[in-house]
């Protein structure tokens, strides 16, 4: 039991910080808060069906879909995000994202109707770990999480154009006056952002349900880690998404799983008023 949580524990947060990871990079270096953020996760499980059940190669299904998801995203921060922040109409862009997810949900709803879906493992071979069998789509999807993180960190942190995000996201103002198109650094940002969390929508899909309501309880938990690790803190973010993940497993194991929302709402809201910025956020002025 105890091996059952530490397990879909890892898992779980290997999941969440993927999310979470984009929606604290949009918000952290562009200022914005992107709701669609879960439509994405739920755009790119729907796509990688689509693709596979149409005859293509697994390998391409993934490719092709993150590769439309990330345009999504560049489209969204390109056109109507950038010119409502110019404009400095913040709340519109609340009601843009939140809104052009529920249409992207209707769209969907027409398309593909209100089966649920799933598409076949990536990988199969089960391996027995700390004596529970654990199946291996949930190994590949927390190989692939990890191995994910790692490289966004690597490239934010070591790449020179990661190094003009970490500039723009600590003085946008600054960087524009050094001669950074911060405009361009905010579309990559919101393609990478999409694409992180088109992958976790994918590489969920063979073991947990393909469905239209899929991008809402994925948009508040990534709202709520973003929130609990402190606002713009990419390691706050994670740290927090551990912290969450399995504070659900434990809640499920000695209370119900039905109550795991709701322990993860009110753990946010005590944070909200007792500590505001989080784990490792910083206040703001």
């Amino acid at each position: 039991m105890i091996a059952n949580l530490l397990i879909n524990g890892a898992v779980n947060a290997s999941i969440y910080a993927l999310i979470a990871l984009g929606f604290s990079l949009t918000f952290g270096v562009a200022g914005i808060v992107n709701l669609y953020h879960g439509a994405y996760y739920m755009v790119g499980a729907y796509l990688a069906y689509f693709f596979i059940s149409i005859g293509l190669p697994a390998f391409f299904s993934v490719v092709l879909s993150l590769f439309s998801v990330m345009l999504i995203g560049v489209f969204l921060m390109k056109y109507p995000i950038l010119y409502l922040q110019k404009k400095g109409e913040s709340i519109y862009i609340l009601i843009l994202t939140l809104g052009s997810a529920y249409f992207t949900q209707y769209l969907f709803k027409l398309i593909f109707g209100t089966s649920h879906y799933s598409i076949k493992p990536f990988y199969d071979q089960s391996i027995l770990l700390l004596g529970e069998t654990v199946p291996g789509s949930r190994i590949f999807a927390f190989f692939v999480s990890v191995v994910s993180i790692v490289i966004v960190m690597f490239f934010i942190n070591k790449t020179k154009f990661g190094k003009l995000i970490l500039a723009t996201s600590q003085d946008k103002y600054a960087a524009q006056l050094l001669g950074v198109n911060t405009s361009l650094i905010f579309i990559v940002t919101s393609a990478l952002s999409a694409g992180l969390s088109g992958l976790a929508g994918i590489v969920i899909s063979p073991f947990l349900s393909i469905n239209l309501g899929m991008w809402l309880p994925t948009l508040i938990k990534a709202f709520s880690i973003v929130i609990l690790g402190g606002l713009g803190s990419i390691w706050g973010s994670i740290l927090a998404a551990i912290f969450m993940a399995y504070l659900e497993q434990f809640v499920a194991l000695v209370w119900t799983s039905s109550m795991t929302e709701v322990v993860f709402l009110v753990i946010v809201f005590l944070f909200l008023v007792f500590k505001p910025t989080g784990f490792m956020g910083k206040k703001v002025a």
